[in-house]
């Protein structure tokens, strides 16, 4: 290990400890470096929990004030608070770190107003979209924006987003996935029982669980030998199988427990969307509307709002068993350059070729 790399001090100053997809990738980022020796440091309100996510790095609470806290507060800190609090937290140790990595549009702001001089901003989806016309919808959208255009080092998590509307990125590194939990089963499904098809079930529109249950609707009324099992939350469909896979290790058994995993969300294709890696990584066929890296030698594309397309793949698979095996394999060696170690070492590579221009 160089020793300089070994010496680097790290701020990643988090909005809050959620469930969301955005956390558990900072988390593993952060983890990651500070397993290979990074002095890393996650900074939070301490009106949050504790983290839903393992973060193997240490943790600073601060209270409204920015000073460092030893005790959780329960009562919430209101957002204009939250954003004074971590930057006057983040300024209180700007002179003894090195580098500041967000990945939020609201801690953007975090770094772009701190001292530390080397400031980075993974962005991992264009969030500025979808969010009605209400004045709230309206400020949230415009902060976004502007969080696009501030002078940070950008990262994006996938080719789409480097010249995406406003966004304009410097580097990819896509975002990573824990290959030891998320690993191969087999595929043994023998044309006797129920072929089972899985989907994330969630209510936002764009995100197509409402084109699964149609399309397993159609199914149903066709007398396929099919069985439907949901993850998270209820769709619109006469008879499937509701699941709650609690963390990593169950949500990856949900994709070994599933034959096909459809995947049709309709925006900003050609994307990141962690079910189809993650569905890829278990060595479940994937069904989707064309998220990276799903293309048409690993896995079955269809067009966006489509019910019948994906009605129609789900029985081409079941009639074709052998040609969905071979797209499986072929989806085994794109998935490997997910794995969290290349991911690490890629984050390394950019800190250390901006620090040292």
């Amino acid at each position: 290990m160089d020793e300089t790399i070994s010496n680097r001090r790290i701020i990643i100053p988090l909005w809050g400890l959620f469930k969301s997809g955005g956390t558990r990738v900072l988390s593993q980022i952060g983890s990651g470096l500070f397993a290979r020796h990074y002095n890393v440091m996650f900074i939070v309100c301490d009106d949050d929990s504790d983290p839903y996510y393992p973060i193997k790095a240490p943790i600073i609470y601060v209270d409204y004030k920015g000073n460092t806290s030893n005790n959780r507060n329960s009562k919430s800190i209101k957002p204009a608070v939250r954003l004074k609090a971590l930057i006057a937290a983040v300024n209180n140790m700007a002179s003894t770190n090195d580098i500041i990595l967000a990945n939020y549009y609201a801690t953007s702001f975090v770094a772009y107003l701190s001292k530390v001089k080397n400031q980075f901003y993974y962005i991992q989806a264009y969030e500025a979209w979808y969010h009605g016309n209400g004045l709230r919808d309206v400020f949230f959208n415009t902060c976004v924006k502007l969080s696009y255009e501030l002078p940070l080092v950008k990262i994006v998590n996938a080719d789409i987003y480097k010249h995406y509307k406003n966004i304009r990125a410097k580097y990819v590194i896509p975002p990573g996935l824990d290959l030891k939990n998320y690993y191969p089963k087999e595929n043994n499904w023998d044309g006797k029982r129920p072929f089972v098809i899985g989907c994330i079930g969630r209510k936002e529109e764009w995100k197509g669980s409402g084109d699964v249950a149609k399309a397993v609707e159609i199914l149903l009324m066709e007398k396929a030998n099919i069985h439907f099992k949901v993850a998270f939350n209820e769709v619109d469909c006469s008879n499937y199988e509701l699941v709650h896979p609690d963390g990593d290790n169950n949500l990856a058994d949900y994709y070994r427990s599933v034959d096909v995993l459809v995947a049709p969300g309709t925006i900003q294709l050609g994307a990141i969307h962690y079910p189809v890696i993650e569905a890829m990584a278990c060595n479940t066929f994937v069904i989707t509307t064309g998220y990276y890296p799903a293309n048409e030698e690993n896995s079955y594309i269809v067009p966006v709002h489509s019910p019948e397309k994906i009605a129609d793949s789900i029985k081409y698979i079941m009639n074709n068993y052998q040609e969905a095996l071979d797209k499986a394999s072929k989806a085994q060696e794109v998935i490997q350059q997910f794995d969290w170690d290349n991911i690490v070492d890629s984050f390394i590579d950019v800190f250390e070729k901006e620090i040292r221009k």
